[in-house]
């Protein structure tokens, strides 16, 4: 199968490190690519617990693949084949109209964001090949959001990102340092849904090791944390995906400044 990138308002331009390349995903046959990547890592890696139409395909898909974009890393194999080894889901507050709904609005109340003035998108379903857990795949996932963000002047970004498990206490430190450290101003602030709503304050403040907590941190949190990102109030468990979730917010400035500016390409639409 050849990918192509998209020579349209999607086009980020060329984002490539050897044999692997960013692009968006043009066509079905690419999206179910990705959502077979994501099936392995979410449900045979991760435990997620699948449906049996998700079992029989083989693919983590859900109705909001129909309306976003999705961001992909793929490799250029020697025998002419090309294999998706990263990916990442964005919804821009234009597409979200076509469904009605971001997908954190199931898990957290993102008012404060939904009123933020400037372009947001959600980002989710990122994940990366076991195999390809290295730099170059992720600094071309982040290479890829920042020319993104810049092509569409995205000035805020949100989401749910994971700690894998359903038992918050097994994160105490991790979660709480969070709560204590990078809780999100009140106008930026997700709040986890009050049916599900898990408090992350699980450890006074003085009893946390920032330094030890910060290294516990999945990768993708970690990364938006260096972003000075924040995170929402309280953490929610998803049992589908045997995670326990948390509300992520980052303003774009760092993103643009660090890769957009970089690789921006001009716009010829």
């Amino acid at each position: 199968m050849t990918i192509t990138r998209l020579q349209s308002l999607h086009d980020l331009g060329s984002l490539c490190a050897g044999n692997l390349e960013v692009i968006i995903a043009s066509r079905p046959e690419e999206i179910e690519l990705s959502q077979r990547l994501r099936y392995r890592v979410f449900f045979e890696e991760m435990g997620a617990h699948a449906t049996p139409e998700i079992a029989a395909s083989k693919r983590d898909m859900d109705a909001f693949d129909d309306v976003c974009d999705h961001l992909l890393v793929v490799e250029y194999q020697e025998d002419g084949g090309v294999k998706v080894v990263g990916t990442y889901r964005l919804l821009r507050s234009e597409s979200m109209k076509k469904i009605g709904r971001f997908y954190s609005d199931s898990e957290y109340d993102i008012s404060a964001i939904r009123r933020y003035q400037g372009e947001i998108m959600e980002v989710g379903r990122s994940c990366v090949d076991p195999a390809f857990r290295n730099r170059s795949v992720m600094q071309l996932l982040w290479r890829g959001i920042g020319a993104y963000v810049s092509r569409f002047n995205i000035a805020l970004m949100f989401g749910c990102a994971s700690f894998v498990g359903t038992d918050p206490k097994e994160h105490a430190m991790a979660l709480s340092y969070l709560h204590h450290y990078h809780l999100a101003p009140e106008a930026l602030r997700a709040v986890a849904l009050k049916e599900r709503f898990i408090d992350m304050n699980l450890m006074p403040k003085e009893q946390v090791d920032a330094k030890r907590a910060f290294v516990s941190l999945p990768p993708l949190i970690k990364g938006y944390i260096r972003l000075s990102g924040y995170v929402g109030l309280g953490a929610v468990i998803d049992p589908e995906y045997n995670t326990t979730d948390v509300g992520i917010v980052v303003k774009t400035d760092l993103v643009t400044e660090k890769y957009a500016q970089r690789y921006k390409t001009s716009d010829n639409s």
